[in-house]
């Protein structure tokens, strides 16, 4: 009953650290889903004579400074008979303990990767590995030959039926292959994704897993797939679920969650992040599980041929070199300065060590603990993947979008998007994004601006995947030919997809 009541406190009393106590509801109804796991790992500690919450932290501090594993010597068997059995049915390739899964067993502040890293068989983080992304190079390629084909696609929200749809529409993907084994059809194809794969929907992982494998295979192939930020993926790294689906965390529950569970021999890991969604936060969080292996590879934005693209937009001074400060301006520091200042964020545990024990005596512990966890993460996470609704950041902006399907109502966003593609490159002549959902793919601002978020998650509006296509250098001048692909087969040139007043034509 004891453990039953603190978990309960630690679900009400333990909101998300940055949300209102509204939040306090949303936790509560993730009670049930918490609980089962909790007690999972109360059964297991009637049985090795531990309780869930630690009452005799500084026993276990001096067992540790003796040298001793504060865990009774009944639960440390326990767990290493577990790993041989693992071991057997092939969790891991390995036949001894690895030296990382020592650390993991006896250091409760280690990184939680090692029990999800390349040893094990299934789920294991190298499905969601991008290839390695070059700051300075792949983010940076105004000088491709002729004719290379671009295609760039918008907002996924965890939608699986969607990707596949984009993926197929932009000649990329083998309609013939499956998800769970794709085949990249693209050759030497340059493919962006710009951005918010994650929340709304209930099979993100699966997306990230699927377009990570077709990465792989462009990267074979000569040909590259690129993932951006989204202002979603900055949310998720900062501990912030407000937007996630319940079947969305159901699905990093059995994906990450579960899995960690099983071959960490406990699930006091959990306790940490304080009944917050614990598995997407370990997995999303700067340091996590899919940081250095995926988030660390994807960019903020990126200059291919004669255009930008980023997720929701760039100023002038996002792009501007150097890091200075102009008349109370933040200057950012130009494409590459922006993914190198994410990339350095996202793949550091800024909160310090793990507590992968759950070694707490109060509630109070535990929601500090997490508190400063995502404290911590806000504080020093950079301008680049900042803001929140109405930020003039890369992740939030919408000067250029707003309202859809129409030209922007701000009346300065044609100096806007002219000054910061005069910054972003020599010849640069559009800048791509996502983020605001237009009912079609269309073009506004003198074709410099144009908006491919379709809305095509179930979860936003369910609106019909199109894909732009440019084709660099393709036209009798040597201009640049961009079109929009339909799911069906349809290539309508991209001067059809002009707005000049209030809407285009449907």
């Amino acid at each position: 009953h004891h453990e039953c009541d603190v978990l309960m406190s630690v679900c009400c009393a333990g909101r998300s650290p940055h949300l209102n106590k509204t939040q306090t509801l949303v936790n509560l109804m993730r009670f049930y889903a918490l609980a089962t796991s909790t007690m999972m790992g109360f059964v297991a500690s009637l049985s090795s004579s531990r309780p869930l919450f630690s009452r005799t932290l500084p026993t276990a501090l001096s067992s540790a400074a003796a040298g001793r594993h504060p865990l009774s010597s009944h639960q440390y068997e326990r767990k290493s008979v577990a790993l041989q059995i693992q071991r057997q049915q092939g969790w891991f390739s390995t036949g001894s303990t690895s030296e990382d899964e020592k650390q993991l067993l006896l250091d409760p502040k280690a990184p939680l990767r090692p029990m999800l890293a390349e040893n094990c068989h299934e789920n294991h983080l190298s499905q969601y590995t991008l290839p390695p992304t070059h700051i300075g190079v792949d983010d940076y390629r105004p000088d491709l030959p002729k004719g290379q084909r671009i295609v760039a696609f918008g907002d996924v929200h965890g939608d699986i039926t969607a990707l596949r749809s984009f993926l197929v529409t932009a000649g990329i993907l083998d309609p013939e292959s499956s998800i769970e084994e794709p085949v990249w059809c693209g050759g030497t194809t340059i493919c962006v994704q710009t951005g918010d794969v994650l929340d709304r929907g209930d099979d993100e992982l699966a997306c990230f897993r699927l377009l990570a494998t077709l990465a792989r295979q462009a990267h074979e192939a000569g040909g590259a797939l690129l993932l951006l930020y989204g202002n979603h993926e900055s949310l998720n790294a900062a501990g912030l679920f407000q937007y996630a689906n319940p079947g969305g965390n159901m699905e990093f529950e059995r994906t990450i969650g579960a899995r960690i569970d099983y071959n960490y021999g406990s699930n006091r890991w959990r306790l940490q992040f304080a009944g917050n969604q614990p598995s997407r936060w370990a997995s999303f969080e700067p340091g996590g599980l899919l940081s250095e292996n995926m988030l660390g590879n994807m960019l903020v934005a990126c200059v291919v041929g004669r255009t930008v693209f980023v997720h929701a937009g760039l100023m002038a001074s996002h792009l501007s070199p150097g890091n200075s400060i102009n008349e109370g301006q933040k200057i950012y520091g130009g494409v590459t300065r922006l993914n190198q200042q994410a990339r350095e964020w996202i793949v550091t545990a800024h909160h310090g060590d793990n507590n992968n024990w759950g070694e707490y005596n109060t509630v109070e512990e535990v929601i500090s603990a997490a508190q400063n966890r995502a404290k911590v993460a806000s504080k020093t996470m950079p301008d680049c993947l900042g803001g929140g609704i109405g930020a003039s950041s890369p992740v939030w902006m919408r000067d250029y979008s707003k309202p859809n399907d129409a030209e922007p109502s701000d009346p300065l966003a044609k100096q806007k998007i002219k000054a910061a593609l005069a910054e972003a490159g020599e010849d640069v002549q559009r800048m791509v994004m996502g983020h605001t959902p237009q009912y079609k793919i269309n073009c506004a601002l003198d074709s410099m601006a144009w908006r491919i978020d379709v809305g095509a998650s179930q979860g936003v509006m369910g609106g019909t995947p199109e894909v732009l296509e440019i084709i660099h250098m393709g036209g009798d001048n040597d201009e640049d030919i961009v079109s929009v692909l339909t799911v069906g087969g349809k290539r309508v040139d991209g001067s059809e997809r002009a707005v000049f007043d209030s809407s285009i034509m449907f």
